[in-house]
């Protein structure tokens, strides 16, 4: 059986909360993969991948600032620039340079720090960034925007959950490690991350020089959703392969063994 080991990481005051999972005799030099997840969530996310690559490398998944076991930004930021500076921490306690897997909207975190710092990442892959067909943020709703500012996070949360509901049959239940801390993850990134998350256009020209994202995954499922446009658009923008993988949008979490297996051929491990 393999090992999880916890740890945190402090950043500007911020206590970033990680999880490392390695298989025996993995050694301590391997290379790690760190895990950056999406809206709403944490790094629990990525629990089952995580096992599921265990055995040749050591995978890193954390909570980014203000979810999970994660402190609240002490800084109160949560710009893109504050949470690259968090993954670049990360990277830099378990050794730089470290590949990279990003979900969504931690996608755009991973971005910045392409963007800022690529020399820090050996290889990244993206799975369905949260951009749309022209590569740019996919745009605040007014009426949530209304909420957020009103203090009605919850409601707002809400309204936003049932607008991205992602169906795929194969979807296991939500688990006991998910479930303790959905409704913290689900209000920080409403009141906090929202509008920056969603009006966000990376920098795609500067890190497409850094030739450093090795592949976007588009889910099978999210084929003919607005979700294919947007990744479609990041590959071409980024100049590197589309590589499609079974499952929607939440495809990293909800298929583990042939999301690993899509990992491993780019990685070619």
């Amino acid at each position: 059986m393999g090992h999880n080991m916890d740890f945190t990481v402090e950043n500007a005051g911020t206590t970033i909360a990680c999880r490392e999972f390695a298989e025996p005799g993995v050694p301590s030099d391997a290379p790690a993969l760190v895990c950056v997840h999406g809206a709403c969530v944490d790094g629990t996310f990525f629990d089952g991948i995580a096992r599921e690559l265990a055995c040749g490398y050591r995978v890193i998944a954390y909570d980014r600032r203000g979810c999970g076991e994660s402190g609240d930004a002490a800084d109160g930021r949560y710009d893109l620039a504050a949470q690259a500076a968090d993954l670049q921490a990360v990277i830099e306690h378990v050794g730089a340079p470290a590949n990279v897997l990003a979900h969504s909207a931690g996608t755009l975190v991973t971005l910045e720090l392409l963007r800022t710092n690529p020399a820090i990442v050996s290889r990244a892959m993206l799975h369905e960034p949260a951009v749309t067909n022209e590569g740019a943020g996919l745009g605040t709703a007014p009426v949530l925007l209304e909420m957020i500012a009103a203090g009605k996070v919850s409601r707002a949360l809400r309204a936003f959950l049932s607008a991205i509901s992602d169906s795929d049959p194969q979807a296991p239940k939500t688990t006991e490690a998910e479930a303790k801390h959905a409704l913290r993850n689900g209000r920080s990134f409403m009141a906090n991350e929202y509008g920056i998350i969603m009006t966000c256009v990376p920098d795609w020209d500067r890190v497409r020089a850094s030739k450093t994202v090795a592949a976007v995954f588009l889910g099978e499922l999210s084929i003919g959703t607005p979700r294919e446009a947007g990744t479609r658009a990041s590959a071409e923008l980024l100049g590197c392969p589309l590589v499609t993988v079974p499952g929607a949008h939440n495809g990293l979490r909800d298929r583990p063994v042939a999301a690993a297996q899509a990992v491993r051929g780019v990685l070619g491990f």
